[in-house]
């Protein structure tokens, strides 16, 4: 039975559309459990950005091929400077056409510069190779962004519709040779829920709320260090708080938990 978020795509021939439906009821779960672990504080209007940022990121994995990781980080004008981030991959497709990758976000507020620009910067990696984009965005409504940023960088349009009544979305992406003004005039649920479109069923990305960040990741950095450059680092502390920026969690690294290189 599928888990976390799932994002079910459906192909609509003739059209050259791909419609990607997405369900984060149970992926929420594992969020808010999080969340409530490093960031009880959120204010509720952060977190209403981050979950749209995620269901619009979900969409945006779904309509890449597998093996991609790919990252937003999303600046948006506010009295109380704030940023988004988000991360993730598909994972690999099996035969059946189901992939299981992972999504993750998090709410930066420390040492945020102040802003005039609503903004999306956008990079990913993809066999070896790493590519960067930055779009300049007219509001700071999410989908709005997302949709601003597809015309721009992506170069194709992408529909959304967010539920104002569950955890669900809808995306609407046009492929290549897509039917311009279809897609561009057609309603998102429409599409989605009339007999009159031909939808053929094409995948279905499960993604968990996951992140591989650890202590042990960072031993082999702080083991590369001079012994002047660590007692600069720790000072007269015996610990280091370190934040993980793509989930927020935080750790402690010790003096003790490693040997500097001579």
């Amino acid at each position: 039975m599928p888990s976390g978020l799932v994002a079910i795509s459906e192909y609509i021939p003739k059209r050259e559309g791909l419609l990607v439906r997405v369900d984060m009821s149970d992926y929420l779960i594992d969020y808010y459990l999080h969340r409530k672990e490093v960031a009880p504080n959120t204010r509720p209007e952060h977190d209403e950005k981050l979950k749209e940022l995620i269901a619009c990121f979900a969409i945006h994995l779904s309509a890449r091929t597998g093996r991609e990781t790919h990252a937003w980080t999303v600046h948006i004008v506010a009295d109380v400077p704030y940023s988004l981030f988000v991360t993730g991959n598909t994972g690999e497709i099996d035969e059946t056409g189901v992939a299981k990758g992972y999504i993750v976000g998090h709410i930066l507020t420390d040492h945020i510069r102040h802003t005039d620009v609503n903004s999306i910067h956008a990079q990913f990696t993809s066999r070896g190779q790493a590519f960067t984009s930055m779009v300049r965005c007219d509001s700071s409504d999410i989908p709005k962004m997302v949709e601003q940023f597809y015309n721009q960088s992506e170069q194709h349009p992408l529909r959304l519709k967010l539920s104002d009544s569950s955890d669900t979305a809808l995306g609407l992406v046009g492929l290549p040779e897509y039917d311009e003004e279809w897609i561009r005039a057609v309603d998102v649920e429409e599409a989605a829920t009339s007999d009159a479109v031909t939808r053929s069923p094409l995948r279905t990305c499960e993604f968990a709320f996951s992140c591989d960040c650890s202590p042990d990741k960072l031993i082999p950095f702080f083991r590369s260090l001079s012994q002047a450059s660590l007692e600069e680092l720790y000072g007269e502390d015996e610990e280091l708080q370190i934040t993980c920026p793509r989930c927020g969690r935080q750790f402690g690294i010790k003096r003790a938990d490693f040997t500097p290189e001579q």
